[in-house]
This record gives structure tokens, sequence and C-alpha cells, in this order.
């Protein structure tokens, strides 16, 4: 049976089946599409100490995510404020049940006046600065309320932060509109909004922009229709995969069915050159098969390069990471099964034979002069153009050890983000955020006086309160009367002592409520809660020392007491390390690995090697300049790197391949590379500037890792075009000798990539 029969009789099985399926996969998108969700403190495993730590203090003291509300006019004295608090800790009756969104709630006025009430009866003044930069302003004046999510709350944040803000409507005076409203729980919602409410427009804007470069190169309605049903059949599949594995989609796992389209689009667009080429000579039915036989192996071998990049991106400890890398391969190996089954039967049940197909496009016919002078003017530029790529690419690994992470709240959105613009108010307006959980264990408490336990806590209180980058501090203590000092003297003292000795341990179960206490195996768990700006661009490993030296010099002299850090801050640290490492790690797995693939390709080692060049090229010179510039690499850019260089061998493949096939036609080096020009230039043109542009349409996302990812791989994937013209053409006439000259070569080209020592 000949290469092209099967198109002929199984076409139209093949084009039924895949109607059959489309259905499915659509039902497999729809799922996967209503299920994103984004939770920033999951993205670690739970085997990390820093998660694990984590878990163990929500356990004991309940979950630190809360929601911060507050108004311009929201003060001590507002009457709002307790008729808010009030109705956002009211029930909802959803589907017939009764929905309590937010388990606890406190204002500042509730605060204060526990403090000053008995049986503590703190002075007011007093009471206001222990509160101040926690539930009231450095004012003294403005105040919020907070209200911490209950279990029900967390299952569907959306809801419950609907919840809250209708609750405005409720009072007079108030509405939704003027809540400034932050906290862990809005966090993730805010993520599902920026990435889901403007993704389905940014995805019809690439829509637009491939369709635009397909129509204006092809010429061709057919072939343009063709190539976009396969890239947004394989778009897909991309997701239905994602949704069937049971893997729920987040705002970076978008990304991967994005890639999967912009790349079905430039397999499409090479497989389509291919045949377009072929109508020079044969008719439209035979050029499908002569197209597939010619692109089959390019075609395979870039998609598994292409997978191998995303697969190494599996080695990251972050969760979005790993999905993103394993999906994105599975996709994009998916897509080339369908671009090789799909797409010739269609070609050859559907014809495209346009006249213009016939000879040779004015595009290629306008770039034929610039081939001659690359291919010619190589053969006396080759070695300086080397020798400058290896000039460039140390120079970029210097600029890439000075790469700094970052995995904060202000990294995920624009500068001018709603969320942002509240973080920065409340903070300013009431006090900071981001917390650090301190936990005291005191072995055998009942051994020390209820009063010196407080003693130490506060002790450690004051000692974190005074650590540079920790801007407010809460504790057991806050809310206690003022422990007199261990050295003061005299009768009234000891009965002074003995008397908040009393109120203390007859408020034990009161600081149990208020989850700044536990009990468990005889020993107390005392916990201190410190705050942070979310805004403050903080070195978090070296505040995180700060904080461990203060607290263990403050507990010099109390050996029985032992310190467990927790919280958000010590999480986004550990992210920020791994992401770092995970960059080094995954793009390191994919050199070696596409580097063993181009060596078994091109048969020689130095040559294999060297070819790695104007792929690697272009992720080093942008990591470089962005660790000379400053620009922290966040999850989106952490992406783009093995990506990219997955992404660069598909054209250099390419290229390699009709490179070898003038060689081994008997034609020189210099004549060799004048061929690679002339039948891939235009379509490495093409498909570079389909998935470069249809990429950065994304850069308009409010999402910043999405935006970031999209116009860093726009500039890496141009980039890398630039080197796999001039470089690779380079170094292939530096280190390849000539074969013996044979007729007998295959069409497909890289079966016979090798080089002859």
């Amino acid at each position: 049976m000949s290469q092209s029969s099967w198109q002929d009789r199984f076409g139209w099985f093949i084009l039924v089946f895949f109607l059959a399926v489309t259905p499915i996969v659509m039902i497999g998108t729809k799922g996967a599409w209503d299920g994103i969700k984004n939770r920033v403190e999951d993205w670690l495993p739970e085997t990390f100490e820093e998660t694990q730590r984590l878990i163990w203090f929500y356990e004991r003291f309940g979950t630190d995510e809360l929601l911060m509300v507050s108004w311009k006019g929201c003060t001590l004295e507002d009457p709002r404020v307790a008729q808010y608090a009030q109705a956002i800790g009211s029930a909802m009756e959803v589907d017939g049940k009764e929905v309590v969104w937010f388990g606890k709630v406190i204002t500042g006025p509730d605060a204060l006046k526990s403090l000053t009430s008995e049986p503590l009866e703190l002075p007011k003044s007093l009471a206001i600065d222990r509160l101040k930069q926690l539930l009231i302003g450095e004012d003294g004046e403005q105040t919020c309320v907070v209200a911490v999510v209950s279990p029900q709350g967390e299952e569907d944040r959306a809801a419950a932060i609907e919840f809250a803000l209708e609750a405005a409507n409720q009072v007079d005076g108030l509405s939704r509109e003027d809540l400034i409203v932050a906290g862990t729980t809005l966090d993730g919602v805010a993520i599902d909004q920026a990435s889901k409410g403007s993704l389905a427009a940014l995805n019809l804007g690439s829509f637009a922009v491939c369709i635009l470069i397909m129509a204006v190169s092809f010429r061709s309605a057919r072939a343009t229709i063709i190539v976009f049903v396969l890239a947004i059949f394989c778009e897909q599949l991309s997701m239905a995969i994602m949704y069937f594995s049971g893997q729920q989609m987040d705002s970076v796992l978008t990304l991967a069915s994005n890639l999967t389209y912009v790349l079905s689009i430039s397999s499409g667009v090479h497989l389509m050159n291919y045949y377009r080429e072929s109508l020079a000579e044969r008719s439209a039915k035979e050029s499908v098969g002569w197209a597939l036989r010619s692109a089959l192996v390019p075609c395979l071998l870039s998609a598994g390069t292409t997978a191998v990049g995303m697969l190494s991106l599996t080695v990251s400890q972050i969760r979005p990471v790993t999905n993103f890398g394993a999906y994105a391969a599975a996709s994009i190996l998916a897509a080339a099964v369908v671009l090789l089954i799909w797409v010739p039967a269609a070609m050859y049940k559907f014809p495209i034979d346009p006249a213009t197909w016939h000879h040779k496009s004015t595009s290629a016919s306008r770039l034929q002069p610039v081939w001659d002078a690359l291919s010619r003017d190589m053969s006396f530029a080759k070695w300086p153009i080397f020798v400058g790529s290896l000039v460039v690419l140390l120079i970029s690994m210097f600029g890439v050890r000075k790469i700094s992470t970052s995995a904060q709240l202000h990294d995920l959105f624009w500068s001018d983000a709603p969320i942002l613009r509240d973080y920065d108010w409340l903070e300013a307006n009431v006090g900071p955020l981001i917390p650090i959980e301190v936990v005291l264990r005191i072995d055998q408490p009942e051994e020390i006086q209820t009063d010196e336990r407080f003693r130490i806590i506060d002790h450690v209180q004051q000692s974190i309160q005074d650590v540079e980058g920790v801007s407010a501090t809460m504790s057991a203590a806050t809310f206690a009367p003022v422990i007199p000092p261990r050295d003061e003297k005299g009768f009234r003292a000891v009965m002074r002592r003995a008397s908040i000795r009393k109120i203390l341990e007859g408020r034990l179960s009161n600081y149990v409520d208020m989850n700044y206490l536990r009990l468990e195996d005889g020993d107390e768990l005392w916990r201190i809660s410190a705050r942070v700006h979310a805004a403050d661009r903080l070195d978090y490993g070296a505040l995180m020392e700060r904080l461990r030296a203060s607290v263990d010099q403050s507990l010099e002299n109390y050996p029985t007491v032992e310190p467990i850090y927790s919280g958000s801050v010590p999480l986004i640290f550990k992210a920020q390390s791994e992401m770092l490492s995970d960059l080094v790690k995954s793009f390191g797995l994919a050199f070696v690995m596409i580097a063993v693939i181009m060596m078994i390709l091109l048969r020689n080692f130095v040559t294999g090697l060297f070819s790695m060049i104007p792929n690697v090229l272009p992720t080093l010179l942008a990591f470089g300049t962005m660790g000379f510039l400053g620009v922290q690499v966040e999850i989106g850019s952490l992406l783009t790197a093995s990506a990219a260089l997955g992404i660069a061998v598909d054209d250099s493949l390419h290229f390699i391949s009709w490179f070898n096939k003038g060689l081994r036609a008997g034609k020189s080096k210099t004549e060799a590379t004048r061929l690679a020009y002339e039948h891939c230039g235009l379509a490495m043109i093409q498909t570079s500037l389909i998935c470069s542009l249809g990429l950065l349409v994304f850069a308009l996302s409010p999402f910043t890792p999405v935006s970031r990812f999209a116009w860093l791989m726009c500039g890496l994937l141009l980039t890398a075009l630039l080197c796999d013209l001039l470089i690779l053409p380079a170094i292939l006439l530096c280190f390849t000798k000539k074969p013996k000259p044979t007729t007998e070569y295959s069409e497909a080209g890289l079966g016979d990539v090798r080089v002859e020592d």
C-alpha cells in the first residue's frame, strides 16, 4: 500500500472519527474551564518542612485565612462597623441549607472594649497602642473588620467574597463600592478573576493574530481553515486531557493549552509549506503524501524535543510548574499525532490547489536575494559569528548568576490592580497583612508561674517587634493585663502579682478560644503572630534569619521553651528558593537531553554540542539581561526557559534537515546552506511570527505570570529565529565535513543527518 493511499481509504473515517470525539473533548474543555481555581499556599508539596509546619499550625490554631474590610471613615466611633460585622457574620440560605461564610468576626471597637473593660481595665491609650497596625491605624481612629473564613467559606471562596461585599448593602450609609478589602481569602479569588476573566478575550485576540498571519502567508482560505481547526482542536484536547485525568486547572495550566494552540499552528504551517512546495511538480493528492513524508520525521522530532523541554519542568517542586511541564508535554505529543493523521486526511478529501501555489510565492521570491547573500557571505563570516556568539553566551552566563526570584503577591498582578490598591490602602491606614507565625512550645508549664509564662511571651513578642521588617505583632500578651516587673519588691507587689496571676489563669480558656493557646501532651503552645507589609520588597530569607536570631537570643535563659516558625513568609521564601533551583535544574536537564538528541542526529559530538548554541543563547541572553538589570524571576518567567529551549529546536531541526539533504546530493556546504534557506527559511519566519505574536497577545493579561510568560516567550522565539538564521548556519559551515555525494537520500532528510569524520 502506498504512503498516500491510507488518506484515500481511511480519510473519511478519520474525519468522521474526529468529528465524533469533538463533543467529548468539548465536555472535558468545559469541565476544566469551570474548575479553574488558584491558591498560592498550595503551590508547594506537603512533603516540604515549611508546608508540614503550616499544616501543623492550621490543625492547632486554625487557618490564618482572613478578610480585612474597611472603608474611608471607618473609625472607632463609626456605628456602621458593628452593623457590618453583624451582617458579615450572619448565615444565609443556599440550596435550602444554612451557610455561614465567616466563622469569627473581630472589629477594632470590640477588641478595644475587651481591653478597657473588666477584668483587664487597661487605659484606653494603652489599649489603642496595643492594637495599632493590627486592628487600629497609626492615627488611633481608623479601624477595620476582620473576618475569619469558615470551612464552608474555604470550599467556595468566591461565594464568601461576594457575600462579604453584598453585606455592605445591608448597612445604612454603606455600599459594596465603599468597601476596601484584602486578605488571603481574597487572593485566590482575585487570581481567578484576573486570569479567567480576560482569557476568553485574549484567546480571541490570539486567534485573530494567527489567522491574519496565516491568511497573508497562505493566500488560501481552505489552508488557513484547516490549520486553524487543527490548532483549536488541539487546544481543546489539551484542556480535556487535564480534566479527564483528574487534574484541576489553575491559571498557570491555562498556558499549556495556549502554548499547544500556537505550536499546533506552527507545525501545521511547516506541513502546509511542504505541501505547497510539492505542488509545483505533483498533483494535489500526490502532494499530500509527499508533504507527509517530508514532514514526518522533522515534526515528530520537533514535538519530541519540545516535549523534552516541557518534561524537564517536572523536576520542579512547585506544583503549577510541574503540572504545566507534564500536561504541556502530553498535549504537544497528542497534537503531533492529530497533525500527522487528521491534517493529511483533511487535505486529501478537501484538496488545496490554488493557482498561485503552483509557482514560487511572491514572499519566497522576494527573500531569494536575502538567502543568496546570507549563504554567500556566511562562508566568510562564519568564524566571527561563531566566536561572537560564544562571547555573548559567556557574558549572559555571568548575568544569569545574578538572578533573583520572587513569589510575592505583588508579582501576580499589575501595579494598578484593584487588589493591590486595596492592599496598599489597608496597610497604609490600618496595618500589614502578610503573617509570620511563631509558636512557643513550653515544656512542663506547671513548673513556671502563669505570670512568668506571660513575661516570656511578652519578651519574645517584643524581640520580634524589634526585628527590621516586622511592623506589628499580636499574642495572648496583647490581651493580658500589664505584667509587673519580676524584680518589683514589697507586699503590694506580691499581692498585685497574685491578682494578675488569678486574672490570667481565669482567662486561659479565653486565649484558647482566641486561638492564641493550645494544650498538647502536657505542653502549652503559645502563638505569636507577626505581620509584614505585602508591598515591601523584603528579602524574606534575611528577614527569617533576623527573626530567628532575635527569638533565639530572647530565649537564651529559657531552655524549656522551643520556638516553631510558620506562616506565609517562610512558605513564600521556600517557594522563591525552589524557583531558582528549579530554573537551573530544569534548564540543565532540558539542555542535556536535547543536546544528546542533536548529537545522535548529527552523529558528531562537537557539532551536536555547538548546534545547541542557537537554542540556548536566547534563553541565557534574556535571563542574563534580567540578572544584570535586577528584574526578578517569577513563576511565569520560570516556565519560559525550558519551554523556549524545546521550541527553538524545532526550526533548527528543519534547517539541519535541508542542509544535510544538500550535502547528500553532492552540493557544497555553501550551496547546502542556500538550499536550507530556500526550503525552510520562509516557514521558519512564518512559524516564529505565529508563535511569538500569537503568544504576545496574552501579555495584556492582568495576571502577571501569564503576561510575563507571553512577552518573554515572544522575545525568546524571535531571538531564536535570528540565531537559527545566522548562528546555526555559521556553526554548520564551521564544523560539518562534507560527506561523499550520493543521489539516494531520504526525502524526510533527517534520516541522513550525519557528520563524517
